[in-house]
């Protein structure tokens, strides 16, 4: 072992990092003398402690040979991610200012790791990906936003671009030429920042069986208290109403596995707990490793099981 460590750099690094995160402090390495990182355990509330503590004696009884993962460490919700968000491979980072701002307001000894990162950091915008003017939007301030929105895109008015997002859709279907594509990103990525518009994600929902006596009305009072009410949503399709216990289901189910092919059936199985109006698609494609076409012949097969609901 202290040989290892004598010769390589990167069995050193690791030491210093295992050190630190078993002494619960941060840990400061730098990666071929040019990757500068600090690096620590996010720091859990109160309430969540003894959880923790819980969840790490599980992993360490576990042999670590037999498949243990993170899952098994954080848990299905994912770790901790209300109060410490994680950044996750469908995510993207976005400049609160313009790079040059950001560069002259970072001091003199600032990582020379976090100005590169500054200098190359540019997001990009999927023009697949559904916008709305935000609820929160300050459009009582639309004459000094539109001045400044003109420094950034001089060849768009702010005003008509708003109008065309005050109902929500693709933001490919905002323009029409492809030659304008990039001024449209340019101008997204500005109205992201200066919270102008929110970006919808589409979430699922199971209907689920609302029990009751054959020939007889179930009360609202009387639905399945997980029964998701989509009502107040932004957005959804199909429009519902919950499905009954009665025939009609029994006769769908079974079609519905009739026509779907195995492989389906076993897939919509395995994410149907994400179903829930609390998983956004991308959440669920990252975190089952699906493809869109994947889901998309889940949602197929089953659309008639499946509430599709857009919210921000």
């Amino acid at each position: 072992m202290e040989e290892i460590l004598h010769k390589s750099s990167l069995a050193r690094d690791i030491k210093s990092i295992y050190t630190a995160i078993s002494a619960d402090t941060p840990a400061h390495v730098i990666i071929n003398d040019f990757i500068d990182l600090s690096l620590q355990i996010p720091v859990l509330g109160k309430n969540n402690i003894s959880e923790y503590n819980q969840q790490m004696d599980s992993f360490h009884s576990k042999d670590v040979h037999h498949g243990s993962s993170l899952m098994d460490i954080y848990g299905a919700s994912g770790y901790e991610y209300d109060n410490y968000p994680v950044l996750c491979p469908y995510h993207t980072l976005l400049l609160l200012e313009d790079p040059e701002e950001v560069l002259k307001n970072m001091p003199l000894d600032a990582s020379p790791t976090l100005v590169q990162l500054v200098q190359i950091l540019t997001p990009t915008q999927s023009t697949r990906n559904i916008y709305v003017v935000s609820p929160t939007a300050r459009l009582n301030e639309i004459s000094s936003l539109e001045a400044d929105f003109k420094l950034h895109v001089p060849n768009l008015s702010l005003p008509v671009l708003l109008s065309k997002l005050s109902r929500a859709q693709q933001y490919h279907q905002v323009y029409g030429l492809k030659e304008l594509k990039n001024q449209y990103l340019e101008a997204i990525t500005y109205l992201i920042r200066k919270d102008l518009v929110v970006q919808l994600h589409m979430y699922l929902v199971v209907l689920t069986l609302v029990e009751r006596k054959q020939g007889t009305e179930t009360p609202q009072s009387q639905q399945d208290p997980n029964t998701i009410d989509t009502t107040d949503n932004i957005a959804s399709s199909p429009t519902t109403n919950t499905l009954t216990n009665d025939t009609e289901w029994n006769r769908l189910k079974r079609s519905t596995y009739e026509r779907a092919p195995k492989e389906i059936s076993d897939l919509f199985d395995r994410l149907k707990e994400y179903m829930d109006g609390q998983h956004h698609i991308e959440e669920i494609i990252y975190r089952e490793g699906v493809s869109r076409r994947q889901l998309g012949l889940v949602l197929k097969y089953y659309r008639d099981k499946i509430v599709t609901v857009y919210h921000y």
